[in-house]
């Protein structure tokens, strides 16, 4: 039986750290013995190693195997003999790329040819060589929920490692209590974190006083001052008075009065905190023919568009009808302030909240604390909706994908993109449909029939079932 060795050549951060607990993990997937962990320089004359490098650390090596100019979340792999080595362009690059070792490389030394037969444990299987290099297409790549429907926040990141993302938006009514241990862990395992609470409205926007918006501004700033500065994270994302169907609130127009708001409200931040990331999340269908307006909000402010038209924007992915509507005026919104602006979007098609019995919570809460117990019941609670998407992703992925790939074209995947996924379970489990997506960030390029295969067949992946 082969025995298997984890060579590194530094075990100090919480990524070079992860790294190695990944590889840990994905080994004693296929085998009945657990890997050692050895420092670079041990004696492995009687092992099949596998190497975690960065470009950084092993300048020789990233020259060797042509990766001198790596992207700091890319990855080469390369399988010479039996033996493996995995180079990040950083930390984070070297974990997802023992993540996709066991996507793209061990997951096929198990699942032969041979149906009828699988190799299993290390000595029946056949080490061929390999390689592979990646990086995302996709800059910032995320989930964006509500935080009081975490159940298990330290889970909840844990797959976004899984899925790649390197983002999250969490919408609070108030910044949970124990928000900075949840930022401190995200920040350990290279997801940025962006807080998101409303400006101005809650889920009456039309209530909204638009003609009197400047008052508001002092209570939005002291509100990020108080609850949100001093927990160490990376933006904040506000949401204002856009989400409606009609284009006027009390004969004023939206477009107008959210631009003029926006940049006042941004300019009071930027006075204080030059620095600060600010993300806009704008519902089009408001302003879709008032473009003009919004092409005025202050170029600092990343803009993250939702609701522009069909799936992937609508909530449904069965709801297709005038997708190819939906794509150009998507391609509008991603050039509407020039080439060189940073686009977003929040998609949708997979899970939300359940708007009927939504109600605001009055207070701060401790998320992602739920119990055993109450996680199987949820579960169990969102398998039938988790299905239906799974059959609709199945027949209509190809749309995010082309989505995707036009604004990867547009932008040079310097965007902002992340998926609604509210009150889904993600924290214990990762649906197909959300683990498809997450690949289509990281390279919507690829065949998407190989794509799906290979997504399926991750044992972290979920059916529903």
């Amino acid at each position: 039986m082969d025995k298997m060795a984890i060579l590194y050549s530094a075990y100090e951060t919480p990524l070079q750290k992860k790294a190695v607990a990944l590889l840990t993990q994905f080994l004693m997937e296929f085998s009945h013995e657990m890997p050692v962990c050895l420092p670079l320089g041990s004696d492995t004359q009687h092992f099949r190693t596998v190497r975690v490098e960065t470009a950084e650390r092993a300048p020789a090596l990233a020259l060797e195997m042509n990766a001198a100019d790596l992207d700091a979340e890319g990855y080469v792999i390369r399988v010479r003999d039996g033996h493996s080595v995995i180079l990040g362009g950083s930390d984070l690059g070297a974990v997802y790329g023992c993540v996709d070792y066991y996507n793209h490389y061990l997951i096929r030394r198990f699942y032969p040819h041979d149906p009828d037969y699988f190799y299993f444990p290390f000595s029946g299987w056949h080490w061929d060589d390999f390689d592979k290099r990646s990086a995302p297409a996709v800059r910032d790549r995320g989930v964006w929920t509500w935080s009081h429907v975490i159940y298990d926040w330290r889970g909840f990141i844990d797959h976004l490692v899984l899925m790649k993302m390197n983002t999250l938006i969490l919408w609070s009514d108030f910044a949970p209590v124990n928000l900075r241990d949840v930022v401190d862990y995200a920040h350990q395992n290279g997801v940025k974190v962006f807080f998101g609470f409303a400006w101005m409205w809650e889920t009456r926007c039309a209530e909204a006083d638009i003609l009197n918006a400047e008052k508001y501004i002092p209570g939005i700033l002291q509100k990020y001052e108080t609850e949100y500065l001093p927990l160490g994270g990376d933006g904040i994302y506000f949401q204002s008075f856009t989400e409606l169907e009609e284009e006027e609130i009390g004969g004023v127009l939206i477009a107008d009065a959210v631009t003029q708001f926006v940049n006042k409200a941004c300019r009071a931040f930027y006075e204080k905190y030059p620095d600060i990331t600010i993300q806009f999340g704008l519902h089009a269908t408001s302003v879709r023919e008032r473009l003009s307006y919004i092409a005025n909000v202050d170029k600092r402010v990343h803009i993250l568009w939702e609701n522009c038209g069909a799936f992937p924007f609508d909530y449904l992915p069965s709801a297709v009808e005038g997708y190819e509507e939906t794509a150009a005026f998507t391609e509008r919104l991603a050039v509407l302030r020039g080439a060189d602006d940073r686009f977003g979007a929040v998609t949708k098609g997979l899970t939300k909240l359940d708007w009927s019995e939504f109600e605001h919570i009055p207070g701060p809460v401790c998320m992602g604390e739920g119990t055993s117990h109450f996680h199987r019941n949820r579960m169990e609670r969102k398998r039938p909706i988790w299905r239906y998407l799974l059959a609709y992703w199945m027949v209509n992925g190809d749309k995010a994908q082309d989505m995707l790939q036009r604004l990867c074209a547009l932008k040079d995947g310097q965007m902002t993109v992340t998926a609604l996924i509210e009150d889904g379970m993600l924290e214990k489990q990762i649906p197909f449909p959300a683990a498809l997506y997450a690949e289509m960030l990281w390279d919507p390029h690829q065949e998407l029939k190989t794509m799906m295969a290979d997504v399926a067949q991750r044992n972290y992946v979920s059916f529903c079932d």
